[in-house]
C-alpha cells in the first residue's frame, strides 16, 4: 500500500496491523532510520526477547538470499513477535526482498519485515511493488520542511525539559542542521547543558554550545564574503577541515537570503538596524551590526548575481566526482568580488 507523504506521520503513530512488511526510503537517512526504530519498537510490543530482531545488511542478503528467508521464518524462543530489519541502499538485494514480499502477500507466516532503504527513485521496482502490495506499506521520507523541522525540535526540547529565554529559541532553531539525526544530537547536548542549570537558556549559552571550530570558520567565511573581503574569505575557508562544498554554498546562500530580506525592508524605508532586528529567525546579537553594514553594500541586482553564482556552483558541485571544495571556494570569492563590482 502506498502511503503519501502527508500520511507518513499518522502511519508511524498507528501502523496498519495488516502490513507485515514496510519499506522506508528517501534522502533524509536519519529520518528513515528513526522511523525504522519506531516501527521496530511497535512491532516488538512488550516482548523482552533479546533475539527477536535480526538485522541484515544489503551485502549479506545479496550473497545469501536464504538468510533473509530463514530469518523471516524463524520463531521467537519466548513465543513473541520477530522482526527482520534489512538495510539496503541499492538493488543487489531486490530479488530476495521481492521473494519475501511475495510470501507475505500470499499470507505465509513470517516475521515483521522492515526495510530501511536509501534514496530510491519512485520508479524503482522495489518501491513500485511495495506500493501495489496489500500486506505491505511503502513510506517515502523526503526532506522536511522548515516548519516540520522546527516543530520536531520544539517538541523534543520540551520533552527534555529545555526552556529558552526570549529570542534564544529562534536562534537555536535557525542554527540546527537539516538532518534530523544531527538535530537530535544538538538538542540532546543542549538538554545535558541545561540540566541543573537553574535558569533558561540564553543566546550566550547557544554561542558556546552550537559552534564547532569548522562552523565558526564557515560563519566567518560567509560574513567576510558578504562584506566583500576576498582575502579573509579564502583564509577562513582554508581553516575548515574536510569542507563540504554543498554545505558551504548553502551557508553562504542563507547569508545572502538574510541580506535580501534586509535590503527589501530598507528599500521600503526601514533603517538597516531596524530591518535586521525584524529578521526571523533573529540574527545573533554579536552579528547584527555586521549584517546591517553588509546590507548597505548590496543592491537587488548584486544579490541576484550572487544567487546565480551560488546556484550554478551547487549544480557543478553535485556532479559525480566534482571537486566540491574548489568549486565552493571559487564561488565564495566571486560573491565577495560582487561587492566592489
Amino acid at each position: 500500500m502506498k502511503i503519501a507523504s502527508a500520511g507518513v506521520r499518522r502511519f508511524l503513530e498507528a501502523p496498519d496491523k495488516n502490513a507485515r512488511a514496510v519499506l522506508l526510503y528517501g534522502p533524509n537517512a536519519s529520518f528513515v532510520h528513526e522511523a525504522a526504530q519506531r516501527l521496530a519498537a511497535w512491532g516488538l510490543g512488550k516482548s523482552d526477547d533479546p533475539y527477536a530482531i535480526t538485522k541484515l545488511g544489503e551485502d549479506e542478503i545479496a550473497k545469501d538470499s536464504a538468510r533473509l528467508a530463514d530469518a523471516l521464518a524463524a520463531q521467537s524462543l519466548l513465543g513473541g513477535p520477530t522482526i527482520v530489519w534489512a538495510r539496503v541502499d541499492g538493488k543487489r538485494a531486490d530479488a530476495a526482498l521481492l521473494d519475501a514480499l511475495k510470501d507475505i502477500e500470499a499470507g505465509r507466516p513470517s516475521g515483521f519485515l522492515i526495510i530501511e532503504g536509501g534514496d530510491f527513485a519512485s520508479t524503482a521496482e522495489l518501491v513500485k511493488k511495495f506500493n501495489d502490495a496489500k500486506r505491505a506499506a511503502c513510506l517515502p521520507f523526503y526532506e522536511e520542511s522548515e516548519a516540520d523541522r522546527f516543530q520536531f525540535a520544539r517538541t523534543l526540547a520540551t520533552e527534555l525539559g529545555v526552556e529558552f529565554e526570549r529570542d534564544a529559541q529562534d536562534i537555536f532553531l535557525g542554527g540546527l542542521p537539516a538532518d534530523r539525526g544531527l538535530a537530535r544530537k544538538e538538542i540532546e547536548k543542549l538538554a545535558l547543558f541545561a540540566h541543573g542549570l537553574g535558569r533558561k537558556i540564553n543566546s550566550d549559552d547557544l554561542a558556546q554550545l552550537m559552534a564547532t571550530e569548522n562552523e565558526s570558520a564557515l560563519d566567518a567565511a560567509s560574513l567576510y564574503a558578504a562584506a566583500g573581503r576576498v582575502a579573509d574569505t579564502v583564509e577562513a575557508l582554508a581553516r575548515i577541515d574536510a569542507l563540504s562544498g554543498v554545505s558551504a554554498l548553502r551557508a553562504l546562500g542563507r547569508r545572502m537570503l538574510q541580506l535580501r530580506d534586509v535590503r527589501a525592508q530598507m528599500d521600503d524605508g526601514a533603517s538597516p538596524s531596524d530591518a535586521v532586528a525584524k529578521l526571523r529567525p533573529p540574527v545573533f546579537w554579536k552579528e547584527r551590526d555586521a549584517v546591517a553594514a553588509q546590507a548597505r553594500l548590496w543592491t537587488g541586482k548584486k544579490l541576484n548575481a550572487a544567487f546565480d553564482v551560488l546556484w550554478a556552483a551547487e549544480l557543478r558541485a553535485k556532479t559525480a566526482g566534482a571537486p566540491q571544495e574548489l568549486i565552493a571556494a571559487d564561488a565564495f570569492r566571486n560573491v565577495a568580488k560582487l561587492v566592489g563590482a
